[in-house]
């Protein structure tokens, strides 16, 4: 089995999470249709999550949208998604966006691109285009280009998962069309979602989701892009022990596909990780891996 690529939360957990700040606050400082819709995401099966600071929720409501934050591979950053209970601020498509730009993923190795004081004012879908509005805050922040390319797409993604439209996003600021964003970014025209194969991480978890407290019979679900469509796994102890390892498979190789498998496990805390196959035998790129860290009650 190849070893996780460095989001994993093992040995190597920490320094990971000390690259993955290090290289947005440097992004910061200098400078996803995919199938994704509540419905796909975790199950509501008595499973508790926590849940950072949530806004109030106008019409006291809970609504599961998909949000998208970033993850350091090692190499490059990459978009995340953890679909997230949310209170109803307005529909999902602007409870998703305001969550992206709120960047509070339950994962530690996930992380938002976008300044936190910036909101969403409003989401508006039209004939061909989707409307955005951002207050003037959300766009003081100077980003390098791959990071607010990457900003950028991760809002793209979650409104138009949330809305389960291909439709592209037009990006408004305080109610006007603006020709650039973070000083570098070109918005004069809509902006469709990107290339997932080159834009997303390529092995993904949907459920269950970071802290969630499940029963002995675990179901893993998610998403994958791998090779012939294998995709090895494995269930760490909270010391690093293999509790269990196997071989799960996704629906078609070498694309955004879905993947299920089950693991019976012992009352504890767990790691769960998924991690592309690796053909090259460690000659090419190191390969990307996605946790999430559960109890088992």
């Amino acid at each position: 089995m190849p070893t996780p690529g460095p989001g994993h939360r093992g040995s190597r957990g920490a320094l990971a999470v000390v690259a993955v700040v290090a290289l947005v606050a440097a992004l910061l400082a200098g400078c996803t249709r995919d199938g994704s819709s509540p419905a796909s995401g975790p199950a509501s099966s008595g499973a508790a999550s926590p849940t950072a600071s949530p806004p109030t929720s106008p019409t006291g409501k809970m609504i599961t949208v998909p949000v998208y934050y970033a993850t350091d591979t090692g190499t490059d950053l990459k978009l995340v998604r953890e679909f997230r209970a949310l209170p109803d601020v307005g529909g999902p498509a602007l409870t998703a966006a305001a969550a992206v730009l709120a960047g509070e993923p339950l994962d530690p190795d996930y992380h938002g691109l976008w300044d936190p004081a910036g909101k969403v004012l409003w989401v508006r879908p039209t004939t061909g285009v989707i409307e955005v509005d951002l207050t003037t805050a959300a766009t003081s922040t100077r980003t390098g280009s791959a990071g607010a390319a990457l900003a950028v797409q991760s809002l793209v993604y979650a409104v138009t998962g949330a809305l389960q439209s291909d439709d592209p996003i037009r990006i408004l600021v305080e109610g006007q069309p603006v020709d650039e964003l973070f000083g570098v970014l070109d918005t004069h025209a809509a902006i469709p979602r990107g290339d997932p194969l080159s834009d997303r991480l390529l092995v993904q978890i949907n459920n269950p989701n970071e802290g969630d407290v499940v029963g002995r019979t675990v179901t893993v679900s998610g998403e994958a892009a791998v090779f012939e469509a294998t995709l090895p796994w494995h269930v760490e102890t909270s010391d690093g022990t293999v509790a269990q390892s196997g071989v799960a498979h996704t629906s078609e190789g070498q694309t955004f596909a879905p993947f299920s498998f089950d693991v019976t496990l012992e009352p504890g805390s767990y790691v769960v990780v998924i991690t592309e196959d690796d053909p090259s035998d460690g000659a090419g790129r190191p390969p990307t891996s996605d946790t999430r860290a559960i109890t088992v009650r």
